[in-house]
């Protein structure tokens, strides 16, 4: 005859609690027999029946999974019960694969803020795709964003771009959506760039700076025009902009890192 076992060994044995035995119980995923005093004991039986439940639990089936699956014993139904499953996880995996890539261009961004803060340099500017028309005020591109990630979730890393020139006086401003190569071949959207307009520049003045706003104001403007007239650089007179980054305290805008570029002449 063999013999029954407590509940504390059955924790031990399958690495779970007791509570967790107990909720079995109350769901009726288990029936171990009550002595007289009351307390549990475990044939070996219900041993097996708990080992198997315990792994379905382990690859994310739901009591209410476990309990249908119970109910249908059929290989039919556990057969579509395991295809649905599959399914889920794949999905499920697909969107971390997703949420990691995003992590990493904005990393990406984050380095690029750090390696650069506060400099003028001269640099070229990668090959950079527009994925959105060009629109002429900011609150459109930012309308535009919204409606762009509701079509493709991956653009959500898309910065909001800013276009002026110098030679109008500023003005010919445009706004649209922009991602560097680097961040659409770590977002898996080469496809996607192949049909989107692009641009890339051997020579810029490059510059990324705190501001209180998010796009350039005049004065950072002309900061910039004159850091190049010092170092004997000509310019086309396009400037291009976008913020990296924001910061907030207390639901307001403390610092956005702005980064800004003029092309070489």
């Amino acid at each position: 005859m063999s013999r029954g076992y407590s509940i504390g060994e059955v924790a031990k044995l399958l690495h779970v609690s007791r509570d967790a035995l107990r909720f079995y119980e109350k769901k009726k995923l288990a029936a171990p027999s009550k002595a007289e005093n009351g307390y549990r004991y475990y044939s070996e039986e219900d041993i097996q029946l708990l080992l198997d439940l315990v792994f379905l639990r382990k690859i994310q089936c739901s009591i209410q999974d476990i309990q249908r699956l119970y109910e249908d014993r059929s290989l039919a139904y556990t057969e579509s019960f395991l295809d649905r499953r599959i399914e889920e996880e794949e999905k499920e995996i697909r969107h971390h694969e997703q949420m990691l890539d995003k992590l990493i261009v904005t990393r990406y961004t984050r380095r690029k803020i750090v390696g650069s803060l506060g400099k003028y340099t001269l640099r070229p500017i990668p090959r950079t795709y527009i994925f959105s028309e060009k629109l002429p005020d900011y609150a459109q591109v930012r309308e535009a964003w919204s409606r762009t990630i509701q079509e493709e979730e991956r653009l959500e890393n898309c910065y909001l771009h800013e276009q002026s020139d110098l030679r109008c006086g500023g003005d010919g401003r445009c706004y649209y959506l922009v991602l560097e190569d680097y961040a659409v071949k770590a977002l898996g959207l080469e496809e996607a760039a192949k049909t989107a307009p692009s641009f890339a520049f051997s020579q810029c003045v490059h510059h990324i700076y705190a501001s209180k706003t998010v796009s350039p104001t005049e004065a950072d403007i002309q900061s910039m025009v004159r850091w190049a007239r010092e170092q004997k650089i000509s310019l086309t007179g396009e400037v291009h902009a976008h913020y990296l980054l924001n910061h907030y305290r207390k639901g307001k805008l403390e610092t956005s890192y702005i980064e800004m570029y003029m092309p070489v002449g």
